[in-house]
């Protein structure tokens, strides 16, 4: 199904408890009709931080699941600074023939973030670095108006080796910045992407009882609960500006290892 379709108005929501308002168009009703959007209890998260920085921050973060793909936005915000996540997996039964879509340069997938929008960024150098999840590109930036210093980060891996473009099955960037006044330079960044986990690659995932595998066959929440989460992870959560307004981003690449049309997609 595209999701290009004009942008036409449907209603205007607004989410008391986190101040978050926004609107659902079409393509973002065609969205929550044919997937799952969720607020998991925090141990089912995916992406962890650990940074000092974060230490007492409850994060934001909205996932979106469909047949072929689990995207997740996280939203880490504190005194001492701000940070969000885009990461996204093949789903489980889609391994074998499905790939991400996805190639964005740190200075273009910057961009794609209100908290970026409407700055002028300026751009330091680009280094490789690996932490426990995988080998990054780090590029440490400066919003001129704002003043303050940041990183963007970005890395794909877990390559389908049966897929003829050797895409990855696994993505994941973002960008973490510090409040005006303080410095945070390429030493700061690389000591940041020490502070990343993911659950179920770099830190095991929970031991599921009966109880817990009961609820995760739980029915999904109803139609007008999931188009708030929608709206919080395009326009953020309140106490800032915030959110990625191409969320999700629906990267999911279906792909055959011999000739002819694949099945299913």
């Amino acid at each position: 199904m595209s999701y290009m379709k004009s942008v036409k108005t449907i209603c205007a929501l607004t989410i008391a408890a986190t101040a978050v308002s926004g609107c659902v168009t079409v393509a973002n009703q065609d969205k929550i009709n044919t997937s799952t959007f969720r607020q998991l209890e925090e141990d089912r998260n995916m992406v962890l931080l650990e940074a000092p920085a974060y230490a007492d921050a409850k994060p934001v973060r909205v996932t979106y699941n469909d047949k072929r793909l689990i995207e997740e936005y996280t939203l880490y915000r504190s005194e001492k600074g701000q940070a969000e996540i885009l990461y996204a997996q093949v789903s489980r039964n889609h391994r074998g023939d499905t790939a991400l879509n996805f190639q964005k340069l740190i200075a273009d997938s910057l961009k794609m973030w209100r908290f970026n929008q409407g700055q002028t960024l300026k751009l330091g150098e680009t280094f490789l670095m690996k932490n426990a999840v995988a080998e990054f590109w780090v590029q440490p930036y400066r919003q001129i108006e704002s003043g303050r210093e940041c990183a963007g980060f970005s890395s794909t891996w877990d390559t389908r080796p049966n897929d003829r473009q050797l895409r990855p099955a696994k993505a994941l960037f973002g960008y973490h910045c510090v409040p005006k006044g303080n410095s945070f330079g390429p030493n700061e960044a690389q000591t940041f992407m020490q502070s990343m986990q993911i659950r179920g690659v770099t830190v095991p995932l929970r031991i599921e009882t009966v109880y817990q595998m009961k609820k995760d066959d739980a029915p999904p929440p109803p139609k007008d609960v999931q188009r708030t989460y929608l709206v919080l992870a395009q326009d953020g959560g309140g106490g800032g500006i915030a959110g990625m307004p191409q969320f999700p981003l629906l990267i999911a690449a279906p792909f055959t290892d011999f000739d002819g049309p694949c099945s299913d997609c």
